[in-house]
């Protein structure tokens, strides 16, 4: 696994970086009900943020809202400084698994090389270059074995690869991902942090949907807790505590992983 940067190195730089995502107010409601109230979080490169939350928490919206892939009732969203529809390849999306129709005709290949769309524009088809992009990333995550398999016939765990190595030829400098260890092994959980944390090093921004409150402090360096609202939102060491954990959950968490915070 990669090791950790330096954290000393990393605030260093934050104070003068743009945000690499900025949420300041944002409402979303389904059916006149709001699922997401005045939710405010920045996430400035080279960090690596978790948004956990119970269910119903508004986790998914949030990324969605922070795509414009849903209206917003209120608040506004910048990426990089620029409103999101201004330069959507600079943001790679990795949805939750259930949500993909894992029965459409498409190789492993094919699902990765979507990530090469963004930069050639609709007149272009991916060429020599594109596919060998593609197969590095693959390699990335250890299923360019896999690159003529049908994406259905792959186990969970495969598919979060395959739609990791998608965001990875994108070369995004900002990676929005929900739930990407959902229905994975230990060992692929591993693999896929260490590449979390290899992005992160290179100056890539990384906001992940996590369920797991456990790991929050191992695998990330900042943390949103949500409740429909923002309940906190910072670095793990000053925002991950018991008092704003049992908030957003609406009741005491044991857990030896919060002994002392």
């Amino acid at each position: 696994m990669i090791s950790q940067a330096s954290s000393t190195g990393l605030k260093s730089g934050i104070a003068s970086a743009t945000p690499a995502l900025e949420m300041v107010g944002v409402t979303v409601s389904y059916d006149a009900a709001p699922v997401l109230w005045d939710a405010s979080l920045t996430l400035y490169p080279s960090r690596l943020m978790a948004v956990v939350g119970p269910n119903g928490a508004g986790k998914s919206t949030l990324l969605k809202a922070a795509l414009g892939m849903l209206p917003r009732l209120a608040g506004r969203v910048r990426i990089f400084g620029k409103d999101p529809s201004e330069d959507p390849s600079r943001v790679a999306y990795v949805p939750q698994r259930t949500s993909v129709d894992w029965d459409f005709p498409a190789t492993v290949l094919d699902v990765v090389l979507m990530g090469t769309y963004g930069r050639l524009g609709w007149l272009r088809r991916p060429g020599k270059r594109e596919r060998a992009d593609a197969m590095e990333a693959l390699g990335q995550v250890e299923m360019e074995a896999f690159a003529k398999r049908q994406i259905g016939e792959l186990s969970g765990g495969q598919q979060q690869r395959v739609f990791l190595a998608r965001a990875l030829v994108q070369n995004a400098d900002l990676f929005l991902m929900d739930e990407p260890f959902a229905g994975v092994d230990a060992v692929t959980e591993r693999a896929i942090v260490g590449l979390l944390k290899s992005q992160r090093d290179r100056g890539k921004a990384i906001l992940v949907v996590h369920h797991d409150l456990a790991t929050v402090p191992e695998y990330f360096d900042e943390v949103t807790l949500l409740s429909r609202k923002v309940v906190a939102s910072g670095p793990v060491e000053t925002t991950f505590t018991r008092d704003a954990i049992e908030l957003a959950y609406g009741g005491t968490v044991s857990g030896a992983a919060f002994a002392g915070r």
